[in-house]
């Protein structure tokens, strides 16, 4: 009976004796925890090519972090390696902590060489608080000469064509696949004369920031000199950063100048005319441009109860620089008394058309001008015998 009374003081001694250990560990962990923080970045490895730049935010955790004023540095760096501490637009040495998980207490600004070699570089920084705590921090650069896919400028139609004096609009994409932003400036080889304007959101622009793995659209109007030559025309522009030369080829078709003119053969768009007489007039159509004109119309616009008739109302084809002579016949109406009357001819096809003023003057025969004549004469005559007669009396 003794003997187990003693086993039992001696489990139970075993007991507390583990438990006082779990105890005294526990809060030598807390102690422990209580005393220390902890220095990171969420990106502590990070791909890079030589001559870039990477940022990185610290963030400062653990007990003793809180309201501790820290002192940041650089303990190794590789050769040719720059960097400095930044909290705000101010560079920084030292900064106060508020233990905040959330809050970075600085960023580290590092700038890789030109001539890096490629592999991985490490950074080491170190925190100090003034009660003496500390932690460091390991960051691995790996240097590569290719970590991204190209860049590149696209237009969606690149083939246009149009007359003399068309202006030509083109919509293009820049795509930034590069690890950071840049800045692309515009430019173009377009011939003198020629106007290339780059429109960005409805704005005017002669560079424009894209964001890393972004894209913008960009419109570009092409317009051509007024007198440029019919043939096919090539339009390169270049969109520029520090590190690449993005370029797309804008192909420009000029068909040419549509010119039909009306006249008459002799230049004079004037004529007489009598009532209800049809009166003949030699009239011009010219192709004064340098592209063929077919299906030409002939109409007219005259008074009311005229008529106006051509010896043909379609030229089917008029080849650029040449005419063709056609005779209108007009006729004023029956009632026509004399004056001046505006008469319009018109010729017109699918892509021009062109109006001659012809004023038309209404004229009396002779012969009733005659006869009229004849018929006063008489009148008087006969008043005078009328007059002499009665007069006396």
């Amino acid at each position: 009976m003794k003997t187990l009374t003693k086993d039992r003081k001696l489990i139970y001694a075993v007991f507390a004796a583990i438990a006082f250990t779990f105890v005294v560990m526990a809060n030598g962990l807390n102690v422990h925890a209580a005393e220390g923080f902890d220095l990171y970045t969420v990106t502590p490895g990070i791909n890079i090519t030589a001559g870039d730049a990477a940022s990185f935010d610290l963030y400062l955790t653990g007990g003793s972090a809180a309201g501790q004023d820290v002192t940041l540095s650089i303990e190794s760096m590789p050769e040719g390696f720059t960097g400095y501490f930044k909290n705000g637009s101010y560079d920084v040495s030292r900064v106060h902590a508020s233990g905040d998980a959330d809050t970075s207490i600085a960023t580290l600004q590092v700038t890789v060489p030109t001539d890096a070699a490629d592999g991985v570089n490490e950074i080491v920084i170190k925190a100090l608080s003034d009660s003496g705590m500390e932690d460091t921090l390991t960051l691995n650069l790996n240097i590569s000469e290719l970590k991204s896919g190209d860049s590149n400028f696209t237009v969606q139609y690149p083939d246009q064509e149009g007359v003399t004096g068309t202006s030509f609009s083109y919509s293009t994409t820049i795509i930034n696949n590069s690890l950071t932003d840049e800045n692309y400036n515009f430019s173009t080889n377009a011939p003198e004369g020629w106007q290339v304007t780059f429109t960005n959101n409805d704005t005017q622009v002669s560079s424009l920031d894209v964001p890393a793995g972004a894209s913008a659209g960009v419109t570009i109007k092409v317009t051509p000199p007024d007198q440029v030559p019919a043939g096919d025309y090539k339009i390169s522009c270049s969109a520029t950063s520090a590190k690449e030369s993005l370029s797309t080829d804008l192909n420009v078709k000029i068909l040419g100048t549509y010119n039909l003119v009306v006249t008459t053969s002799d230049g004079n768009l004037a004529l007489d005319a009598y009532a209800n007489k049809a009166s003949d007039v030699k009239l011009l159509i010219k192709n004064d441009g340098n592209i063929d004109l077919e299906n030409i119309s002939l109409t007219a616009q005259a008074n009311t109860n005229w008529d106006v008739s051509f010896d043909k109302t379609t030229i089917e084809s008029l080849a650029a620089g040449t005419s063709e002579e056609v005779v209108a016949h007009i006729t004023p109406s029956n009632d026509s008394i004399t004056g001046d009357y505006l008469t319009n001819i018109v010729a017109s096809c699918d892509n021009q058309s062109s109006t001659a003023q012809l004023r038309v003057t209404v004229k009396t025969k002779t012969g009733w001008g005659i006869f009229a004549i004849v018929i006063i004469l008489g009148v008087c005559c006969g008043l005078y015998q009328v007059i002499k007669k009665y007069g006396r009396r």
